[in-house]
């Protein structure tokens, strides 16, 4: 079968091929990315200079003869393979695509006879890679019947679609002598993420744009002793522009990043905190006019650290610029003390209507009677409005709800006094009913309206 076939290569290959010294272990190489992807290391190897099947894997280092790989999945252990088994992988018209040289496969149009590499799926005993072929028949422009060589050869044709083929790889072997090879240090508060696999797609991205044959980790396990670093391979130009977004770019941002994550952490652990404190706290939540928020936190903030102190409660503003009101919330463990504290930030407004034969009663001659409510209840104002005939009174809601009642209560004497002021002009004008019987004068020779003799206290 296909699968005990794919069991003997890897049997064969791994028996063929010496085991590399590796310090990467930890990494596995799927995580640089699918492997149609061009760059980043991903190479074609096969298992000795007669094979017509290559296998997809990563560049770990390269030596003088040989090049270190490892392949997806870590299903064959990393191996150390001479340079004339190890090719370089074409582009992909996806490759092409986004941005990289055009190529051949863009028009690819295999006809029957003619000899192409079909794609080798990936089992629990091999890496994915490409054997060579001759297609045999095509069926309804759809199917293709291909015979495969080598150790992928059966007796029945394998039937795949189109895109499951490609034109045979021209690439030539590697030569290490051709190559750059750098090592770049990394900073101390980057070995973790250097050793994770987050870093994965920050080095495929060095390589991928400078087309680089290898970007990887020196040490690759979170528990591997000694400093991790990256290694760079490729043409000069390549590997020294690698180097620049490595350090100028990728490692810059990704300090950034970890000291943001670190900030993020501290403060999701402190909102975790405040979450379970309010939630054995009492609480209270009003609203105030935005207006009043410099007169409730004052100079500096030292309105609101008095209220935090004295009351021992935590304070937050919200402000509504929709509505221009700022929502307050009061919480503590004190029910009595956040209600306290309410009371001395707590800024309302309110308008008392008057009935126009009331206005002199209520507001007093000069603004008298007002002025006096206001003192005495401590507002921030009280005045009266003309136009709408009504009072308005400002200040915190025990001073303006204490004026309100000043005001009911002074409306209410009204009433008493327009009585009193009838009964007494009903007796100034009995008086001078019994004066004019009485020939008009009193003892003093004055009337009784209160114009001479007697003063109306002796009545």
């Amino acid at each position: 079968s296909k699968r005990s076939q794919s069991r003997a290569v890897a049997g064969a290959w791994q028996s063929a091929c010496p085991r590399a010294p590796s310090s990467r272990r930890g990494r596995r190489a799927c995580a640089r990315g699918p492997p149609d992807m061009p760059g980043g290391g991903v190479v074609e190897v096969r298992k000795s200079a007669e094979s017509s099947t290559w296998y997809n894997a990563t560049v770990v280092d390269v030596g003088k003869d040989t090049i270190n790989v490892e392949f997806e999945g870590e299903v064959w252990p990393p191996r150390e393979v001479p340079i004339g088994q190890v090719r370089l992988r074409p582009p992909t018209p996806a490759a092409a695509a986004s941005g990289a040289a055009a190529t051949e496969e863009d028009d690819f149009d295999p006809q029957v006879d003619d000899v192409v590499e079909v794609n080798v799926a990936a089992t629990e005993a091999s890496p994915s890679g490409w054997s060579r072929g001759t297609v045999k028949k095509i069926k309804n422009r759809v199917f293709y019947f291909v015979a495969c060589e080598g150790h992928m050869r059966t007796t029945q044709d394998v039937i795949v679609e189109k895109d499951s083929l490609r034109r045979v790889n021209a690439s030539l072997a590697i030569d290490p002598a051709a190559l750059f090879r750098k090592i770049i240090p990394v900073e101390r508060g980057l070995h973790a993420w250097i050793r994770s696999q987050d870093s994965a797609g920050c080095l495929d991205d060095v390589a991928a744009r400078t087309n680089l044959l290898a970007a990887s980790i020196t040490t690759g396990r979170l528990d591997a002793k000694g400093t991790p670093k990256v290694l760079l391979i490729g043409d000069e130009e390549g590997v020294l522009l690698g180097e620049k977004l490595l350090i100028e770019i990728h490692f810059r941002n990704q300090i950034w990043m970890q000291g943001f994550h670190d900030y993020r952490e501290r403060f999701l652990e402190k909102i975790k905190e405040y979450e379970t404190q309010w939630g054995t706290w009492h609480k209270e939540v009003f609203t105030v006019d935005t207006s009043f928020v410099g007169r409730i936190i004052g100079s500096k903030g030292a309105n609101i650290a008095k209220l935090r102190q004295e009351f021992g409660v935590d304070i937050t503003l919200e402000e509504d610029e929709s509505t221009w009101e700022t929502h307050i919330t009061v919480a503590g463990e004190d029910e009595n003390a956040i209600k306290q504290a309410r009371d001395k930030m707590e800024y309302v407004t309110t308008r008392i209507q008057v009935d126009p034969d009331q206005v002199g009663w209520i507001v007093g001659k000069g603004y008298q009677n007002l002025q006096e409510i206001q003192a005495k209840a401590e507002l921030i104002y009280a005045r009266f409005d003309d136009k709408t005939s009504s009072i308005e009174l400002c200040g915190l809601r025990a001073q303006v709800e204490d004026a309100k009642l000043m005001v009911a209560v002074h409306r209410d004497y009204l009433s008493v006094y327009q009585d009193m002021s009838d009964e007494r002009k009903s007796m100034l004008k009995q008086f001078e009913e019994l004066d004019k019987k009485g020939g008009g004068k009193g003892k003093k020779g004055k009337d009784r309206s209160g114009r001479g003799g007697a003063d109306e206290d002796d009545w």
